[in-house]
């Protein structure tokens, strides 16, 4: 057989179609009523694919294909960008939009799988977040299904944050005696201050429940007693060891905060008699 003959053989047998179970983590505009949507598989990772007249009001795509579902694709293979011929919901998870909070801790989710894959990478990333999706939608405390889902991405990613012992001098750090780098990646004795970069405060009821994050299982993390204030300092300092990890701003996680921010001042006024 001649080499031309050969690639063409080669070239015929090439699959033009594959399917996939997905999630969809994102979607733009591309050309006329065509989207761009991106989605994170258990096979391929993440991958953006093309949603042919996906605006169109006849479209037989939409309402397959929004931000968050769980979906099994039918994909046509493309010059640059691969096609969707078929989509079909497997699951909505409509509770996880049901209310604000619910809404921006899901759609953090997304943001933070969306961030922590490269193209055609991430397929490790698809069972953490359906099951953090799950979670969500299913009831379990926010806090605990959120962060649970950060560590995750952290570990995998190789950033896991050290939280026992010194970054600088490697010594054993009481939580009470612990000062916070995000920039570092971990805790950092006082006397050991100049030698890193950026720090903050931490208290030690914070970085007790995050030591917790890294050894116990989620069934035990759900017994944690968390009140709003100390939420909201696991939250701050969290998102902001996901920005720096990511070197870039979370529109995301900000509107998270805003959103806790203003659930607490509304749960402190006090209401007429």
């Amino acid at each position: 057989m001649s080499v031309a003959g050969g690639l063409n053989k080669m070239t015929e047998r090439r699959p033009r179609t594959y399917s996939t179970k997905a999630i969809v983590i994102g979607q733009r505009d591309y050309v006329d009523s065509a989207r761009i949507i991106t989605i994170l598989s258990p096979e391929f990772g993440k991958r953006e694919i093309v949603a042919r007249g996906l605006l169109k009001p006849k479209s037989r795509l939409a309402g397959h294909l929004e931000p968050g579902t769980y979906c099994q694709l039918e994909i046509a293979v493309g010059r640059n960008l691969d096609i969707i011929r078929e989509a079909q919901t497997i699951e909505m998870f409509r509770e996880a939009r049901s209310d604000l909070q619910s809404l921006t801790i899901f759609l953090y989710a997304l943001d933070l799988a969306d961030k922590f894959s490269l193209e055609d990478t991430g397929g490790e990333l698809f069972n953490p977040l359906l099951t953090v999706i799950q979670r969500i939608a299913g009831g379990y405390p926010h806090s605990v299904s959120i962060r649970s889902f950060e560590f995750e991405l952290l570990d995998s990613s190789g950033f896991r944050p050290v939280l026992d012992q010194c970054i600088h001098c490697g010594s054993d750090v009481p939580a009470e005696d612990a000062v916070w780098s995000p920039t570092d990646g971990g805790v950092v004795l006082k006397q050991c201050l100049d030698n890193v970069q950026r720090v903050s405060s931490i208290s030690s009821r914070a970085l007790k429940v995050l030591r917790a994050y890294q050894e116990w299982d989620f069934d035990q993390l759900v017994t944690i007693a968390v009140d709003s204030s100390l939420e909201l300092e696991l939250s701050s300092v969290m998102h902001d060891l996901m920005k720096t990890v990511l070197e870039r701003e979370l529109k995301s996680a900000n509107l998270v905060e805003e959103v806790r921010w203003w659930q607490v001042s509304n749960d402190h006024v006090t209401k007429p008699n």
